[in-house]
């Protein structure tokens, strides 16, 4: 028991190609994505919530027909 090897042996890399570029260049996009996604995101939220002012100033925001 007290000699025993418990350490895992190396996994061998030979058969191993990582394929770096198509990864980054995916992360890229979905990054690129992401910023796209929630500036419009914001630009509808912002759109909103100017509408909902601007009905407020002018009086005419009406509740339940």
């Amino acid at each position: 028991m007290k000699n025993d090897d418990l350490r895992a042996d190396r996994d061998e890399l030979d058969h191993f190609i990582p394929r770096q570029q198509k990864r980054e260049k995916s992360l890229v996009l979905q990054v690129a994505l992401g910023v796209f996604l929630g500036g419009l995101a914001l630009w509808l939220v912002q759109l909103a919530a100017t509408t909902l002012a601007a009905k407020f100033m002018l009086g005419t925001l009406t509740f339940g027909g």
